[in-house]
Protein backbone atom coordinates (compact mmCIF):
# COMPACT_ATOMS: atom_id res chain seq x y z
CA UNK A 1 0.00 0.00 0.00
CA UNK A 2 3.04 2.45 0.78
CA UNK A 3 4.62 1.61 -2.63
CA UNK A 4 1.12 2.68 -4.42
CA UNK A 5 1.02 6.40 -2.24
CA UNK A 6 4.75 6.89 -3.72
CA UNK A 7 3.93 5.98 -7.25
CA UNK A 8 0.67 8.39 -6.92
CA UNK A 9 3.08 10.99 -5.45
CA UNK A 10 5.42 10.86 -7.91
CA UNK A 11 2.35 11.18 -11.32
CA UNK A 12 1.59 14.07 -9.09
CA UNK A 13 4.90 15.72 -9.01
CA UNK A 14 5.44 14.68 -12.99
CA UNK A 15 1.70 16.60 -13.59
CA UNK A 16 2.46 19.66 -11.23
CA UNK A 17 5.80 20.06 -13.42
CA UNK A 18 4.03 19.86 -16.70
CA UNK A 19 1.22 22.02 -15.61
CA UNK A 20 3.99 24.68 -14.51
CA UNK A 21 5.64 24.01 -17.90
CA UNK A 22 2.78 24.49 -19.88
CA UNK A 23 1.71 28.21 -17.92
CA UNK A 24 5.03 28.81 -18.77
CA UNK A 25 4.79 28.60 -22.59
CA UNK A 26 1.37 30.49 -22.07
CA UNK A 27 2.75 33.73 -20.38
CA UNK A 28 6.03 33.83 -22.78
CA UNK A 29 3.56 33.08 -26.03
CA UNK A 30 0.97 35.76 -24.62
CA UNK A 31 4.61 38.33 -24.09
CA UNK A 32 5.43 38.08 -27.73
CA UNK A 33 2.39 39.06 -29.14
CA UNK A 34 2.26 41.73 -26.94
CA UNK A 35 5.31 43.25 -27.23
CA UNK A 36 4.87 42.50 -31.36
CA UNK A 37 1.70 44.85 -31.05
CA UNK A 38 1.46 48.41 -32.44
CA UNK A 39 1.43 49.68 -28.93
CA UNK A 40 5.10 49.24 -28.53
CA UNK A 41 6.11 50.81 -32.05
CA UNK A 42 5.89 54.06 -30.60
CA UNK A 43 6.08 56.56 -32.53
CA UNK A 44 5.54 54.34 -35.47
CA UNK A 45 2.86 55.10 -38.64
CA UNK A 46 1.19 52.32 -40.60
CA UNK A 47 1.35 52.92 -44.26
CA UNK A 48 0.17 50.23 -47.18
CA UNK A 49 2.74 48.50 -48.65
CA UNK A 50 3.87 50.23 -52.56
CA UNK A 51 2.84 48.64 -55.19
CA UNK A 52 1.06 45.48 -53.86
CA UNK A 53 -2.42 45.88 -52.88
CA UNK A 54 -2.11 41.98 -51.45
CA UNK A 55 0.53 43.11 -49.21
CA UNK A 56 0.75 43.58 -45.62
CA UNK A 57 1.18 47.36 -44.71
CA UNK A 58 4.14 48.16 -43.42
CA UNK A 59 5.39 50.72 -40.52
CA UNK A 60 7.46 53.58 -40.49
CA UNK A 61 9.93 54.60 -37.98
CA UNK A 62 11.94 57.65 -37.65
CA UNK A 63 15.57 56.48 -35.78
CA UNK A 64 17.82 58.19 -33.47
CA UNK A 65 19.03 61.76 -34.61
CA UNK A 66 22.49 61.53 -35.07
CA UNK A 67 24.72 64.76 -35.51
CA UNK A 68 27.28 65.30 -38.30
CA UNK A 69 29.89 67.43 -37.09
CA UNK A 70 31.15 69.72 -38.82
CA UNK A 71 28.28 70.21 -41.36
CA UNK A 72 25.10 71.89 -39.32
CA UNK A 73 23.14 68.83 -40.26
CA UNK A 74 21.57 66.16 -38.33
CA UNK A 75 20.30 63.11 -40.07
CA UNK A 76 17.30 60.48 -39.12
CA UNK A 77 16.88 56.72 -40.99
CA UNK A 78 13.66 56.05 -41.99
CA UNK A 79 12.86 52.54 -41.20
CA UNK A 80 10.24 49.79 -42.10
CA UNK A 81 9.06 46.63 -40.09
CA UNK A 82 6.13 44.53 -41.29
CA UNK A 83 2.56 44.65 -39.65
CA UNK A 84 3.57 41.00 -38.14
CA UNK A 85 5.76 42.46 -35.98
CA UNK A 86 8.73 40.24 -37.95
CA UNK A 87 11.35 42.93 -38.51
CA UNK A 88 11.90 43.19 -42.55
CA UNK A 89 15.25 41.94 -42.83
CA UNK A 90 15.39 38.25 -41.57
CA UNK A 91 14.36 39.21 -38.11
CA UNK A 92 17.55 41.14 -36.91
CA UNK A 93 17.14 44.94 -37.91
CA UNK A 94 14.83 47.54 -39.51
CA UNK A 95 15.14 47.74 -43.21
CA UNK A 96 16.58 51.28 -43.91
CA UNK A 97 14.61 53.09 -46.76
CA UNK A 98 15.41 56.87 -46.39
CA UNK A 99 17.60 58.96 -44.62
CA UNK A 100 16.55 62.86 -43.57
CA UNK A 101 18.89 65.74 -43.31
CA UNK A 102 17.85 68.65 -40.82
CA UNK A 103 19.97 71.64 -42.16
CA UNK A 104 20.75 75.01 -40.20
CA UNK A 105 19.48 75.82 -37.30
CA UNK A 106 15.80 76.02 -38.85
CA UNK A 107 15.90 72.12 -39.51
CA UNK A 108 15.07 72.76 -42.99
CA UNK A 109 14.97 69.07 -43.93
CA UNK A 110 15.68 66.74 -47.54
CA UNK A 111 15.34 63.50 -48.30
CA UNK A 112 18.65 61.44 -49.70
CA UNK A 113 16.16 59.80 -52.51
CA UNK A 114 12.86 60.93 -53.55
CA UNK A 115 11.05 57.91 -52.60
CA UNK A 116 10.97 55.50 -50.32
CA UNK A 117 11.38 52.67 -52.59
CA UNK A 118 15.43 52.02 -52.38
CA UNK A 119 17.18 49.12 -49.78
CA UNK A 120 20.04 51.16 -47.94
CA UNK A 121 22.67 48.79 -46.66
CA UNK A 122 24.83 51.33 -44.77
CA UNK A 123 24.43 54.95 -44.04
CA UNK A 124 27.96 56.04 -42.38
CA UNK A 125 29.75 59.40 -41.98
CA UNK A 126 33.74 59.03 -42.99
CA UNK A 127 36.54 60.44 -41.55
CA UNK A 128 40.12 59.89 -40.60
CA UNK A 129 40.81 57.15 -38.11
CA UNK A 130 44.41 56.65 -37.13
CA UNK A 131 43.63 55.43 -33.18
CA UNK A 132 44.02 59.08 -31.78
CA UNK A 133 41.02 60.05 -29.67
CA UNK A 134 40.96 63.97 -30.62
CA UNK A 135 40.45 62.60 -34.16
CA UNK A 136 36.63 62.16 -33.20
CA UNK A 137 36.13 65.79 -32.68
CA UNK A 138 37.11 66.79 -36.00
CA UNK A 139 34.96 67.23 -38.39
CA UNK A 140 33.26 64.33 -41.00
CA UNK A 141 34.83 64.29 -44.25
CA UNK A 142 31.77 62.64 -46.22
CA UNK A 143 28.95 60.16 -46.03
CA UNK A 144 29.21 57.24 -47.59
CA UNK A 145 25.88 54.74 -48.75
CA UNK A 146 25.40 51.27 -50.12
CA UNK A 147 21.85 50.86 -51.63
CA UNK A 148 19.81 48.50 -53.60
CA UNK A 149 17.49 50.29 -56.09
CA UNK A 150 16.52 46.70 -58.18
CA UNK A 151 15.70 43.18 -57.54
CA UNK A 152 18.33 41.86 -59.41
CA UNK A 153 18.26 38.18 -58.19
CA UNK A 154 14.50 37.57 -59.25
CA UNK A 155 13.03 37.32 -55.75
CA UNK A 156 10.92 40.00 -55.92
CA UNK A 157 12.15 42.07 -53.25
CA UNK A 158 14.81 43.90 -52.19
CA UNK A 159 17.65 42.55 -50.02
CA UNK A 160 21.30 42.49 -49.24
CA UNK A 161 21.29 39.26 -52.00
CA UNK A 162 20.80 41.87 -54.77
CA UNK A 163 23.18 43.73 -56.63
CA UNK A 164 23.85 47.07 -55.03
CA UNK A 165 25.29 50.49 -55.28
CA UNK A 166 28.04 53.06 -53.83
CA UNK A 167 27.76 56.41 -53.19
CA UNK A 168 29.18 58.90 -51.68
CA UNK A 169 27.61 62.78 -50.46
CA UNK A 170 29.47 65.79 -48.66
CA UNK A 171 28.73 65.84 -45.08
CA UNK A 172 25.43 67.61 -45.31
CA UNK A 173 23.93 64.99 -47.69
CA UNK A 174 24.43 67.23 -50.78
CA UNK A 175 26.22 66.80 -53.88
CA UNK A 176 25.03 63.26 -54.09
CA UNK A 177 27.16 60.59 -56.42
CA UNK A 178 27.23 57.38 -56.97
CA UNK A 179 30.93 56.11 -57.34
CA UNK A 180 29.86 51.69 -58.01
CA UNK A 181 27.46 49.38 -59.44
CA UNK A 182 26.66 46.03 -59.69
CA UNK A 183 28.31 45.69 -56.46
CA UNK A 184 27.53 41.68 -55.13
CA UNK A 185 29.10 42.66 -51.52
CA UNK A 186 31.30 45.02 -50.17
CA UNK A 187 34.53 43.43 -48.23
CA UNK A 188 35.21 46.92 -46.33
CA UNK A 189 35.92 50.12 -46.63
CA UNK A 190 37.63 53.18 -44.84
CA UNK A 191 39.62 56.60 -44.59
CA UNK A 192 43.35 56.63 -45.69
CA UNK A 193 43.73 59.77 -44.40
CA UNK A 194 41.29 63.13 -44.54
CA UNK A 195 40.46 63.35 -48.05
CA UNK A 196 40.72 59.48 -49.51
CA UNK A 197 38.36 56.72 -49.00
CA UNK A 198 39.56 52.69 -50.16
CA UNK A 199 37.11 50.26 -50.41
CA UNK A 200 37.45 46.35 -51.43
CA UNK A 201 34.39 45.03 -53.10
CA UNK A 202 33.86 41.91 -54.99
CA UNK A 203 32.30 42.21 -58.11
CA UNK A 204 31.08 39.06 -60.11
CA UNK A 205 34.15 36.47 -59.53
CA UNK A 206 36.48 39.62 -58.90
CA UNK A 207 37.74 41.14 -55.97
CA UNK A 208 38.50 44.91 -56.39
CA UNK A 209 40.17 47.70 -54.62
CA UNK A 210 38.64 51.15 -55.66
CA UNK A 211 40.32 54.44 -54.08
CA UNK A 212 38.48 57.71 -53.77
CA UNK A 213 38.79 61.39 -53.50
CA UNK A 214 36.18 62.51 -50.85
CA UNK A 215 36.91 66.17 -51.93
CA UNK A 216 35.86 65.70 -55.48
CA UNK A 217 33.73 62.33 -55.30
CA UNK A 218 35.72 61.09 -58.13
CA UNK A 219 37.47 57.36 -58.24
CA UNK A 220 41.41 57.80 -58.60
CA UNK A 221 41.87 54.01 -59.00
CA UNK A 222 39.70 50.23 -59.10
CA UNK A 223 42.10 47.28 -60.30
CA UNK A 224 41.44 43.77 -59.76
CA UNK A 225 42.87 41.98 -56.39
CA UNK A 226 41.81 38.21 -57.78
CA UNK A 227 39.41 36.69 -58.86
CA UNK A 228 37.57 33.37 -57.62
CA UNK A 229 38.67 30.04 -59.90
CA UNK A 230 36.24 28.50 -62.02
CA UNK A 231 37.55 24.98 -60.75
CA UNK A 232 38.06 23.97 -57.12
Amino acid sequence: MERIFVIIGRINSVLLLVALLGASALIFIGWMSWSGSPWQRRGAIEVPAAQDEKASPVFLQFGRVKNIPGANTQMMELTTEDKSGKFSSGGYANEIRNVLFLTGNEKKARWLFPTHSNLILAAAQLREDSGDSRIRERPISALYFEYVTSDTNGDKKLSPQDLSKVALAKPDGTDFVEVLDGVARVLSYEMLDSHRLTVIYQKGKSVHHARFSVITMTKELDHEIVSVPDRF
